[in-house]
C-alpha cells in the first residue's frame, strides 16, 4: 500500500514537473518569436526611413539610401561597387530619364542615363569620392544625397536633398560584418611609415646575427630573419618614436548587431600615433601591422575580449605565425621579450577558445578592402 502511494505520488510530481516544462517552452518560444519579430520590425522601420519617394507625372522615382555612412568604409564600398545607394524608377510613359546622384561635399557626382518604362526598374549608386574629403573627415558630418532625375531636354522630375550623417573617419564599428574593415587603418603607403620604416632598418643590427642587410620581407629570409625585422620595427616604436600605450578595450564580441552603438570604437590612423606619440591596443597593432605589410610580410590583427594585438606570418604560405603585443612599449621592453609574452598570451587564449578573430590584412586586401589612404 505504501509503495503504490508512492508511486501514485511520484506519477502525481512527474506530471506536473511536465506541465511546468510545458509552460516554460511556450514562454520561451513566445520570448525568442517576439524578439525576432521585434527585431524585424525595426529592420523593417530602419528601411522605410531610408525610402523617399515621389516624381512628377509620368514619372515615380524611389530613393533608397542609409540614413548614416562609416566614412572610412566608403573607399571600399567605391572599390567593390557596393549598392550604397538605389534609385527606383519608372514612368507611364517611355522616357530617356538621367538620374543623378551627390554626397553633398564628398563626392563627386555620379550619373546614369536610364531608358524609363511603365514597369519598376532600378539603378544603384556610389559615387566616388572628392580628393582629400576623407582626410578632413574627424568629426561626425550632417550632409545629404542629392538626388535629381530629368529628361534630355532638362526637364526636372524629381529633386531631392536627403538628409545623411557622415561617421568620421576615425569611427570603426566592430561587427563580423566589419571585421575586414580594420584593413583600411593599416596604411602601408603613408610617408609616415616609410620613415618608421627606415629608422627601423638601423635597429637590424641590434638583433643576433645573422640578420638580413635590410628589410627585405620573405626575400631571402629565414623565419629568423623575418622575426628580426619585426623585432627592429617593434624596436623603433620605444627606441625612437617614445610611443607610449594607452590601455581602451576593444568592443568587439562578434556578437555584435549593426545597430549595436556599443561596438563603436574611434580608431586614429598609424600617421596621428606616431604625431601623437601614443595610442591603445589597436591602433599599435594597426601601426606594427602597416610597418609589416610595406615590407612585404604578411601582418593578422589579434582579438581576444577587450584586447589586440599583431600576428606576422614567418614564411610567405601563412603556415606559421609568431606575435607581438604593443602593451610593452610602455615598459621599455624589447621585442623579442615582448613576443615570448604575446606568444604565450595566443597559446593561453587558444586554450581557452577566447580569441574572437583573427583578421589578415591579405585576406581584406583580397576583398579590395585597401588603405584609407
Amino acid at each position: 500500500m505504501l509503495c503504490h502511494e508512492a508511486g501514485y505520488a511520484m506519477k502525481k510530481k512527474s506530471i506536473f514537473l511536465v506541465l511546468i516544462l510545458l509552460v516554460l517552452t511556450i514562454l520561451s518560444s513566445f520570448y525568442v518569436v517576439g524578439g525576432t519579430q521585434a527585431y524585424s520590425h525595426y529592420q523593417q522601420s530602419i528601411l522605410e526611413d531610408q525610402q523617399h519617394c515621389g516624381g512628377q507625372a509620368p514619372v515615380r522615382i524611389c530613393v533608397r539610401a542609409p540614413t548614416a555612412i562609416f566614412s572610412a568604409f566608403y573607399p571600399s564600398y567605391v572599390s567593390t561597387q557596393y549598392p550604397l545607394f538605389t534609385i527606383d524608377y519608372s514612368s507611364s510613359e517611355p522616357l530617356t530619364l538621367i538620374l543623378s546622384v551627390t554626397v553633398t561635399h564628398f563626392s563627386q557626382t555620379q550619373t546614369h542615363t536610364v531608358n524609363a518604362t511603365t514597369g519598376t526598374q532600378s539603378s544603384t549608386f556610389i559615387p566616388a569620392q572628392l580628393e582629400q574629403a576623407l582626410a578632413k573627415l574627424t568629426l561626425e558630418t550632417n550632409t545629404a544625397l542629392h538626388v535629381e532625375v530629368k529628361d534630355t531636354r532638362g526637364h526636372s522630375y524629381y529633386v531631392d536633398d536627403i538628409a545623411l550623417l557622415l561617421h568620421s573617419r576615425w569611427l570603426m564599428q566592430w561587427t563580423t560584418l566589419n571585421r575586414l574593415k580594420i584593413a583600411a587603418w593599416v596604411t602601408p603607403g603613408a610617408p609616415s611609415i616609410a620613415k618608421l620604416v627606415t629608422k627601423a632598418t638601423a635597429h637590424l643590427k641590434d638583433q643576433e646575427a645573422p640578420v638580413p642587410a635590410a628589410m627585405v620581407g620573405y626575400n631571402g629570409a629565414t623565419p629568423q630573419q623575418v622575426m628580426d625585422q619585426v623585432d627592429a620595427i617593434y624596436d623603433t616604436l620605444w627606441k625612437d618614436y617614445h610611443i607610449h600605450y594607452i590601455q581602451a578595450s576593444v568592443p568587439y564580441s562578434a556578437t555584435a548587431l549593426p545597430a549595436d552603438n556599443t561596438a563603436m570604437q574611434t580608431v586614429k590612423l598609424p600617421a596621428e600615433v606616431l604625431q601623437q606619440h601614443s595610442g591603445m591596443c589597436i591602433e599599435l597593432t594597426a601601426l606594427l601591422a602597416a610597418a609589416v605589410e610595406r615590407i612585404g610580410l604578411h601582418a593578422e590583427i589579434v582579438i581576444i575580449p577587450g584586447h589586440a594585438f599583431l600576428g606576422v606570418a614567418l614564411t610567405s604560405d601563412n603556415k606559421q605565425f609568431q606575435y607581438w603585443d604593443a602593451v610593452d612599449v610602455n615598459n621599455n621592453v624589447a621585442a623579442d621579450s615582448a613576443m615570448t609574452a604575446a606568444n604565450n598570451l595566443y597559446s593561453q587564449n587558444e586554450k581557452q577558445h577566447t580569441i574572437i578573430d583573427t583578421i589578415l590584412i591579405s585576406d581584406a586586401r583580397n576583398t579590395h578592402i585597401g588603405p584609407m589612404f
